[in-house]
């Protein structure tokens, strides 16, 4: 009997000393527990103003900081009874909940249960994998024991409810509450915080992101609630009041994301540059990007583009738009609204709608009168605008008015279609399509598959895209390479840098002859009416196209000075007609004043005059301004030959396909005077 009891004596000292040795060697091993530093979770992806100072997103963990005092008390009291009660009672561990997950893990015959304190996970997340082993458990018992020896019971819960995850990539209770509820946390509900006590748990199970998921969330908050309840933290009609609260599925894809049309397709523009040990998703290339976007710009075009879109929709059954602006000298992307609202699902508010292809209308007839401008005419050459059968395609005018002769500044500047018809043929229409294509618009088919139409904007492009010719309009001809960055840094190395490129896509003297006309405010007189003081900012020099498509289902207007470009556009996002007054001088034209106007008055842009072309005779019948000639009254194409309009007149002006089609209204119209 004695030397039995001799043997397990010694075994009960050996497997002490065996035991002590091991938790000696695993403490000599164990990180220091300076969790000071650990405010910054990188491995992400941030994107940041143009200033750099205010984050719009971040791809990766989402976290923010939060000081204690910022935390709701009865937050941290909702945690505490989800995950441990006796929190300000042990020092770091709970020999009561050891005890019970040993009882339960050999139960089980597994080690599920971990019985840790808050304390505990705060260590484990910090300084440990999630590995369920014994050697993490005594790990994890040493370190809580070191952290509340070194930090203060508050400390411990700072940085508990800061670090601790809440699935959906969410770091913290300041994320979750934004992601899961769009909202502060001085702002929750005592529901809504017993579902952030309950989700840390098992964020697979409890995070409210699907039908089946919210059954486990209530039974998990309920069960809070009720401990809440219990320890009289609450009292039971406010127990009540939060179990009957509503749980709904979180929607917000992009929750706290500032400025969402802008930011993805930021996304998209960097995995386009396909930059060396970057990451394809973003997730681990743990880059910092530095924008384009100018929030105080950003700002005024979001409130603008909501305000107007309420009113057209009201108005004339338009209950969306969108409004982007550009740096014409940069390529720079300043502000991008895509729609209305991002997270109103009934007008599509995730479409971005000036990355989307939709018909221009009349916005794309500047791109015909460059083209033929760089072919020798000016804006003095006349034409005839009256009804003229193209061929199975006879276009009116928006006023059903004919005004005979009238020049090209007159015809660009009133946006009338028969002019833009005949401007669009004689400057070769393949040469049109050439200079679309110049600015991204590679996607148009041959122009033949629109037919003359094209000419008033029946090809379907994007409003990105066409901003871009406006671009180039404004700064002299020269086309600047796009961007909604401005650098891009990883590891504190700029690993990318925007450099302006251009491109003398038409000529500065073409461009001057347009912007004189477009900026022309006695020439727009007969087109805008009423409306003219929306085209009017004092001080300024804007030159500014409208466009409406057929039905009225697209209102289009850009608007420009020689360093700004804006692009709006207002409709619905599913191409539902709006009501047939919703034409752009009244749903898109009041957007472009209500922001620039405001865009003006804070002082964002920088007064600055264009250029003048200079003017030059052209010694011939109509390219001089005169329509009447020693050969009497006849269509241009009587005195140019299309592929070389300068050049001598036609020996047979019938020759040309259209010819017919013109002259016979022009001799009507000459033998009615």
């Amino acid at each position: 009997m004695r030397l039995f009891l001799k043997i397990c004596l010694s075994l009960v000292l050996i497997t002490t000393s065996f035991s002590l040795a091991v938790i000696l060697y695993i403490n000599k091993n164990l990180p220091t527990p300076n969790i000071l530093g650990e405010k910054i979770i990188s491995g992400g992806t941030e994107f940041f103003d143009r200033s750099g100072t205010v984050l719009l997103y971040k791809i990766g963990l989402r976290r923010t900081w939060v000081d204690f005092d910022k935390i709701p008390p009865l937050l941290v009291k909702a945690f505490l009874a989800a995950e441990d009660e006796q929190f300000y009672e042990h020092p770091g561990i709970s020999l009561r909940g050891i005890i019970r997950s040993i009882f339960l893990n050999i139960k089980n015959r597994s080690l599920t249960y971990g019985g840790s304190t808050i304390t505990q996970q705060l260590a484990r997340n910090l300084f440990l994998t999630q590995e369920k082993t014994f050697i993490r458990k005594i790990k994890e018992i040493l370190l809580a024991i070191k952290i509340e020896k070194n930090y203060s019971k508050e400390k411990i819960l700072t940085y508990y409810l800061n670090s601790i995850y809440f699935g959906a990539g969410n770091v913290g209770v300041k994320a979750a509450a934004e992601f899961y509820f769009d909202k502060k946390l001085e702002n929750l509900s005592l529901s809504e915080m017993a579902i952030l006590a309950a989700i840390p748990k098992s964020p697979n199970i409890y995070a409210p992101l699907t039908p089946t998921n919210i059954i486990k969330t209530k039974e998990r908050r309920d069960f809070i609630l009720k401990k809440m309840k219990d320890a009289k933290i609450i009292s039971p009609e406010e127990y009540v009041n939060a179990l009957n609260e509503e749980i709904k599925i979180q929607k917000f894809k992009y929750a706290g994301l500032i400025a969402p049309h802008f930011v993805i397709e930021t996304i998209n523009f960097i995995k386009s540059l396909h930059l060396p040990d970057v990451n394809e998703n973003l997730e681990n290339s743990n880059l910092k990007v530095i924008t384009t976007l100018d929030l105080d710009i950003q700002k005024i075009a979001e409130k603008s583009v909501k305000e107007m879109a309420e009113r057209n929709k009201k108005n004339y059954g338009g209950a969306n738009a969108a409004l982007m602006a550009i740096n014409p000298k940069t390529g720079e992307i300043i502000a991008l609204v895509g729609s209305k609202d991002f997270n109103d699902e009934s007008i599509d508010g995730q479409v971005n709608v000036p990355f989307r292809l939709r018909q221009p209308g009349s916005a794309f007839k500047p791109l015909a009168y460059a083209s033929l401008f760089e072919l020798g005419y000016s804006p003095e050459t006349i034409v005839f605008d009256l009804p003229t059968n193209f061929g199975n395609y006879k276009p009116k005018n928006f006023d059903n008015k004919f005004k005979g002769p009238v020049s090209l500044r007159q015809a660009l500047a009133e946006s009338r279609n028969v002019p833009a018809v005949k401007v669009f043929y004689l400057a070769i229409p393949e040469k049109v399509f050439e200079l679309a294509k110049k600015i991204g618009m590679d996607y148009l088919k041959d122009w033949q598959a629109y037919g003359l139409s094209a000419a008033l904007g029946a090809a379907e492009v994007r409003m990105a895209d066409l901003i871009k010719f406006y671009g180039a309009l404004a700064n002299e001809g020269k086309l600047t390479n796009q961007t909604f960055v401005l650098k891009i840094i990883k590891d504190r190395k700029i690993i990318y840098e925007h450099k302006v490129k251009e491109e003398q896509i038409i000529s500065p003297e073409t461009a001057r002859m347009v912007n004189d006309i477009l900026k022309d405010i006695e020439a727009r007189k007969g087109l805008f009416s009423r409306s003219l003081y929306l085209t009017i900012f004092p001080g300024y020099e804007v030159a500014l196209k409208t466009g409406t498509t057929q039905f009225y289902q697209d209102a289009w207007a850009f608007a420009y000075t020689p360093n700004f470009v804006i692009g709006v556009w207002a409709g619905n996002t599913d191409g539902k007609r709006m009501r047939s007054l919703g034409s752009s001088l009244v749903a898109a034209l009041p957007i472009v004043h209500d922001f620039l106007k405001n865009v003006i008055d804070k002082d964002k842009i920088t007064p600055e005059k264009f250029a003048t072309y200079q003017k030059k005779f052209i010694n011939k019948p109509m390219l001089n301004g005169e329509y009447f000639s020693d050969y009497g009254i006849h269509n241009i194409l009587y005195y140019v030959d299309r592929y070389d309009p300068l050049g001598p007149m036609p020996s047979n002006p019938a020759n040309d396909p259209q010819f017919y089609n013109w002259e016979q209204p022009v001799k009507q119209w000459a033998n009615s005077e």
